[in-house]
């Protein structure tokens, strides 16, 4: 048996409602009627109150700046204070509470039951490796945690039979990247290592890397190869096409932060070229944003396809929304926070055009500001638009940009194919 967790409504206008996570997912309550529990009619409730992430067995509640707060087993957790206005509070950094079986949330008439079942042990070998926390390790101790460890004063050789490391490229949410050497012939290549972030079972690693053999398919030359892929003590790796230019944010950030257009054209042209073919294969990304668009030669590549959402749909992310390693959702669309589970080509165009209007502008289409909950901004509040930012940019392009970073999906591209036609109609 899996692992779950189940929300269970015992006080309030939807008792007897039943919530059962069996996978990584989302869950809002609140007044606004996109909300999982919608109560329209119970005051003491806020648009959005609180979001719930669930990860089986893991679950965690945070407040979204609520009038009344969220409390759970009884301890009130966020809340407005006296006198403050829905956007004042909203600035003020709510903590999260990790949830556990038989704790006890309540907002407002509503009260709800958590119930977690534990995955069943398996026979045999231990069912999860342990893994440290990836802020515990260093690259080389990642390295070491994979290979045995190689001799004092060479470079560390991973558990990848005819690969030799040669330096950490980079760091990302879930993991890190190295140059490596193939020994063979010395080819070059990229290899990224996962971190999962809790102990898991050695079943759930080999459906993660089951999955990936479908995006390991694609082919395409703006398209960052995959070439191989494994698993060694529990943690995942991937041998990938070496791309010398580094990411698309490493080049922004080279140019002051932000790109003239005459520079962005032709990176923006060349990954929805990319994308495109990926969606025609039935492939959704689910994660773009500058650090996973690549450039060697000229050539910029997507990279990571499928990673994030197998890796999360594997259970191996842990709380990666609302969690202690959860970053702040700079390029994600709306939708992907309400409906975690199941995104289409039309949130990858919305994550491209986010890309974009970085590249172009050097800032983030909402308006996130240090003190205020990012997950309430991209709730509540509009993007701003490409104009305000700057007011060189044409109106053609802007308008474009504009309805293809609106809320409403009908207003945008549905697919990569879409939006590239009409960003060569426009640029």
């Amino acid at each position: 048996m899996s692992a779950s967790v189940q929300l269970r409504i015992t006080e309030g206008t939807a008792k007897g409602k039943v919530f059962t996570f069996a996978a990584h997912d989302t869950f809002f309550l609140g007044r606004h009627p996109d909300c999982h529990m919608h109560l329209p009619d119970d005051t003491c409730v806020s648009r959005h109150h609180f979001i719930l992430e669930a990860c089986p067995p893991q679950a965690c509640v945070r407040d979204l700046g609520s009038r009344n707060g969220t409390y759970v087993n009884g301890r009130k957790v966020g809340g407005r204070k006296e006198g403050e206005s829905p956007e004042e509070g909203a600035r003020r950094a709510y903590p999260e509470v990790t949830l556990k079986h038989g704790d006890r949330i309540q907002v407002g008439d509503t009260a709800l039951e958590v119930h977690v079942t534990q995955a069943e042990k398996q026979a045999g070998p231990p069912p999860a490796v342990p893994v440290p926390s990836f802020d515990e390790l260093n690259p080389k101790q990642l390295a070491d945690l994979l290979l045995k460890a190689a001799k004092k004063g060479e470079a560390p050789r991973l558990d990848v039979p005819g690969y030799q490391i040669e330096k950490e490229l980079g760091r990302g949410g879930f993991g890190v990247v190295f140059r490596a050497r193939r020994i063979a012939d010395g080819v070059t290549v990229a290899i990224k290592v996962m971190l999962p972030r809790v102990a898991v079972p050695p079943v759930e690693i080999e459906k993660f890397l089951r999955e990936m053999t479908i995006t390991a398919q694609l082919r395409h030359a703006n398209i960052v190869k995959l070439f191989d892929q494994g698993h060694c003590n529990g943690i995942p790796w991937f041998i990938m096409e070496y791309c010398e230019g580094g990411s698309l944010w490493d080049l922004i950030m080279k140019h002051g932060g932000k790109l003239p257009l005459k520079v962005a054209q032709p990176i923006m042209l060349a990954a929805l070229e990319g994308l495109a073919h990926a969606h025609q294969q039935g492939i959704v990304h689910r994660d773009l944003k500058p650090h996973n668009i690549l450039l060697d030669c000229g050539v910029a590549r997507i990279s990571d396809f499928g990673l994030a959402k197998n890796f999360q749909q594997a259970g191996l992310s842990g709380l990666s929304v609302t969690g202690n390693y959860a970053g702040t959702p700079l390029f994600m669309p709306r939708e992907q926070l309400i409906n975690f589970k199941h995104l289409k080509p039309v949130s990858d165009v919305w994550s491209m055009a986010a890309t974009f209007y970085f590249m172009l502008t050097g800032t983030f289409p909402y308006p996130f500001t240090e003190k205020r909950d990012p997950i309430d901004v991209i709730l509540n509040e509009e993007i701003v638009p490409l104009e305000k930012r700057d007011k060189t940019i044409s109106p053609k392009l802007a308008a474009w940009l504009n309805a293809t970073l609106s809320v409403d999906l009908k207003r945008r591209s549905q697919s990569a194919g879409e939006m590239l036609a009409a960003a060569r109609s426009v640029l």
